[in-house]
């Protein structure tokens, strides 16, 4: 008797963890792309987002738009249909939003306008908890952001307590993903997502895996898009999120997609959107689809996938990593090699150093200093890295062979041997001269674009041949492009198409230094034009164009104090880049 006992519980067991494990939503499981949830139910073409599925009470919570204010709202699922609508009763009157709820759907964390004290003054969003006692939710407490002054949405709570949130400013409509660190039972000062991550437009809506291993939000406008907003994945490499990867039109709309939620057995993406509607009529729906939160991971290890998020206003190059508060300028970056070398240098510029920086697992590197022929040198700068990433070509002073004397800048490359940069060679007499010659740009036919300086005009371009396996007399580059102001630091394309280029206080000019861009037709190149959206009112120098010719990285001086006094600080930005769209 005991046996059979044991043995019913034991089954009974079993059909209970069965129960628990059963997909509710494998009438799903064979769609391709998304399908609207609960239409008519759950989705009624109003205004509505969030996606919450508790699986264990078979319950999904979401915001919808009341008369007066956001109220949160619950459905019960079962035998593949939404019924049982309720509102959650809060405070009347007052907007709630951005629901998360754990597990076992007894603990809610939303956002909401509710005064944090009576007699408060101070209208502002925070992060509210709520708990679920005898089925009814109990009056919610200030849970975070008593002492944050900016608004707070879209909280999401992680296994290890720590507790992911948007950030927007007081009259601010743009907003940044942040987390704030669980650590001895106390939440820490909230710390900003990664740079590339947190783009110069909105960021929010962030669904983070208990595990932490990656995060999917609704971006706007990034660099790769078709929507008003789209879903993007990031993951978490080693405790650094990757660069994140578009989720593809397939998922992705030409309207508002955002409000993403895995289930908890990871099979499904359930998401809101606004596909279907139009501008004047504006509704959302909700909407499912298989997902394999693996399947975009090897595309967020390539550097094409990181350039991807670089958009149409020029950003920061790897905020605190390449570019920080001292002065580094210059970058060329091997698409192919997966490196980016530039100048490091000195606030009064007595000590500049060529420094790397390796794009590996998806992240940049901490940068170091490169040797050259077993030397650092300390007067090295406007380096260049050949696609192939076979040379380097920089200007040093100094050095030159049998002449302690010169201290004149010229034109030197290294070869890169096994993995190790050889002994630097000095360029010949045809483009070294006695003056102080920059910026060296190596060209597909070997021709060597470089700067040369002169009293009189400050900066020219000159051009060395390469025919016959020699490089000639360097030439003069003319005078609509040489002007008597400072012309210098020449990115000329591989195939030598166009150019983009340095001029110095024109007085079309937008800021100290603007870039210019000429084209070269039947070997004459065209009347140069300012690339007036690009440039600022301080220092904009040193371009270089990717392989691809999509993007292309210069330095400024935009974002210091005072942009048009050299303060001693110059930043690497990077922007997308279409030729075509300047001819």
């Amino acid at each position: 008797m005991k046996k059979r006992v044991f043995y019913l519980l034991m089954a009974v067991a079993f059909l209970s963890s069965c129960k628990k494990q059963q997909d509710v939503f494998q009438p799903y499981s064979n769609t391709t792309v998304p399908v609207k949830l609960g239409e008519g139910t759950l989705s009624t073409d109003s205004i509505q987002w969030n996606n919450v599925y508790v699986a264990q009470t078979h319950e999904l919570f979401y915001t919808k738009m009341g008369k007066s204010a956001s109220v949160i709202n619950k459905l019960d699922y079962s035998d593949g249909t939404f019924k049982g609508l309720e509102t959650i009763q809060f405070p009347e009157g007052i907007p709630h939003t951005d629901i998360y709820l754990d597990e076992k759907g007894e603990f809610m964390l939303f956002s909401s306008l509710m005064p944090e004290f009576e007699g408060d003054t101070i209208s502002d969003w925070n992060i509210w908890k709520s708990i679920r006692k005898g089925g009814k939710w109990q009056d919610p407490d200030l849970f975070y952001g008593g002492e944050v002054e900016e608004n707070l949405f879209y909280p999401w709570l992680t296994a290890s307590g720590n507790l992911y949130f948007s950030l927007t400013p007081h009259e601010s409509r743009n907003s940044d993903l942040y987390v704030s660190k669980l650590i001895n039972g106390e939440y820490q000062k909230p710390e900003a997502l990664p740079k590339y991550i947190n783009s110069q437009k909105l960021e929010g809506d962030a669904f983070i895996a208990p595990d932490e291993s990656y995060l999917i939000f609704a971006g706007f406008e990034r660099g790769q898009n078709i929507g008003k907003s789209d879903l993007y994945i990031s993951y978490n490499m080693d405790g650094t999120w990757s660069a994140p990867v578009w989720l593809g039109d397939k998922i992705n709309s030409d309207g508002y997609d955002g409000s993403p939620f895995v289930t908890q057995d990871g099979k499904y993406l359930i998401f809101t959107s606004s596909r279907d509607s139009t501008d004047d009529d504006t509704f959302f729906n909700h909407y499912i689809v298989p997902f394999d939160s693996g399947k975009f991971k090897d595309t967020s290890l390539r550097l094409e996938n990181y350039l991807v998020n670089v958009g149409v206003t020029p950003i920061r190059l790897e905020v605190d990593n390449l570019t920080t508060s001292g002065v580094e300028y210059g970058g060329s970056l091997s698409m192919k090699n997966g490196e980016i070398f530039y100048t490091r240098a000195t606030e009064d510029f007595s000590e500049r150093q060529i420094t790397r920086s390796r794009f590996v697992n998806g992240i940049f590197s901490e940068p170091e200093r490169v040797k050259i022929g077993g030397e650092y040198y300390t007067d090295a700068s406007d380096v260049q890295i050949t696609e192939n990433g076979d040379y380097l070509y920089f200007k040093m002073r100094g050095n030159v062979p049998d002449d302690v004397s010169r201290r004149d800048g010229n034109i030197w490359r290294s070869k890169s041997e096994n993995g190790v940069w050889s002994k630097a060679e000095l360029l010949p007499s045809e483009i070294n001269s006695e003056l102080s010659e920059y910026y060296p740009m190596i060209t597909n036919s070997g021709n060597l674009y470089f700067s040369r300086e002169y009293e009189d005009t400050s900066y020219d371009i000159y051009v060395s041949r390469f025919e016959d396996g020699k490089y000639q007399e360097a030439e003069r580059l003319p005078n609509h492009i040489n002007t008597n102001l400072l012309e210098s630091d020449a990115y000329v394309s591989p195939d030598e198409t166009y150019m983009v280029f340095v001029r110095m206080y024109a007085e079309e000019g937008l800021g100290v230094s603007d870039l210019y861009i000429s084209f070269q037709e039947d070997n004459a190149w065209s009347h140069p034009k300012n690339m007036r959206s690009l440039n600022s009112n301080g220092v904009d120098g040193s371009p270089f164009v990717t392989a691809d010719g999509k993007y292309l990285i210069f330095t400024s001086t935009r974002d210091s104090e005072n942009p048009e006094v050299f303060d001693g600080h110059l930043d690497i930005y990077a922007v997308r880049f279409d030729k075509n769209n300047w001819k």
